[in-house]
């Protein structure tokens, strides 16, 4: 799927499924730009769930659609909070204690942390791909 010069494109995101990141956390892949790096995607975690600690390699942006919590290191959010969260940003495990639904854009990577601040994995558009629609794993402009 590749936007149009004069025009755009509509994702109707009602209508994909949630795939399963991690327990209780579902994602929906909006855009992937392999040129750039950059990718959207929608994140529901569910009450009880746990983001891992994580690095961000490029700046963040999030827009919280509904719940909300408390961020370690940016503070509370709540339905309707834009976040923006930095290149180099390391953020503390978060804990969600009701559902949170967000949109979340990246200019590049989330490396995921083990306990010893190691690498455990890469969120970035290759591994995101996987959990994408077969339209949306070209590049794509955005």
């Amino acid at each position: 799927m590749e936007l149009d010069k004069d025009g755009g494109i509509v994702i109707a995101t009602d209508g994909m499924p949630w795939r399963e990141l991690a327990p209780g956390v579902g994602i929906k892949v909006l855009r992937l730009d392999r040129e750039t790096g950059a990718w959207t995607i929608m994140i529901r975690s569910e009450k009880g769930s746990v983001l891992p600690p994580h690095r961000h390699i490029g700046m963040s942006q999030i827009y919280i659609i509904k719940g909300a919590g408390r961020h370690e290191q940016a503070g509370d959010f709540k339905t309707g909070d834009y976040v923006i969260e930095p290149d180099g940003a390391v953020h503390s495990p978060l804990f969600f204690e009701e559902e949170v639904i967000q949109i979340m854009m990246a200019d590049g990577p989330s490396a995921f942390l083990n306990e010893d601040g190691s690498e455990s994995f890469l969120m970035d558009v290759n591994m995101l791909s996987q959990f994408a629609d077969p339209e949306l794993t070209g590049d794509r402009a955005g």
